[in-house]
């Protein structure tokens, strides 16, 4: 099932981010930990400065994308809602969990275009996570990044 998340849900979605920063290519978020600030990114979110969608499963959550919205950075007057981590616990891949996450926060972004709350939507991929075909839920690709 996918569901929004709520305040209930933190310390679970909190495992899950750690279990995600641990198959980072980037070793530098393996050394972070700050909880607190991760905890009041997470409020933030809840409260509407964004979306989590989780994905339970026999009372488990197993999976999670976590948006947020912001005002881009060339006009103040356009809203973007990006998705900042997005994660299915290991033992859970290769099922329909990575893709109904997505699907779930398409439809949102696309209620929310539709409301005038945001203008575009983007989805990120890591090196190392497995290719979703973004292009079949309408995305195109805009860019590349590099990390030194």
């Amino acid at each position: 099932m996918i569901r929004k998340a709520n305040k209930f849900d933190v310390d679970r979605i909190i495992e899950m981010l750690i279990n995600y920063r641990e198959q980072s290519p980037l070793n530098a978020l393996r050394l972070a930990n700050d909880r607190e600030h991760i905890e009041q990114m997470l409020s933030n979110i809840l409260a509407g400065a964004g979306v989590i969608f989780v994905s339970e499963k026999d009372g488990v959550l197993i999976g999670m994308l976590i948006a947020a919205k912001f005002p881009n950075i060339w006009n103040s007057q356009i809203m973007q809602c990006s998705e900042i981590a997005y994660w299915v616990e290991s033992e859970y891949r290769g099922g329909t969990s990575a893709y109904r996450l997505l699907n779930a926060y398409v439809s949102e972004c696309e209620q929310l275009k539709k409301s005038n709350q945001i203008d575009f939507y983007t989805v990120s991929k890591m090196i190392n996570s497995p290719n979703l075909k973004y292009e079949r839920f309408g995305f195109e690709q805009l860019e590349q990044t590099w990390v030194h």
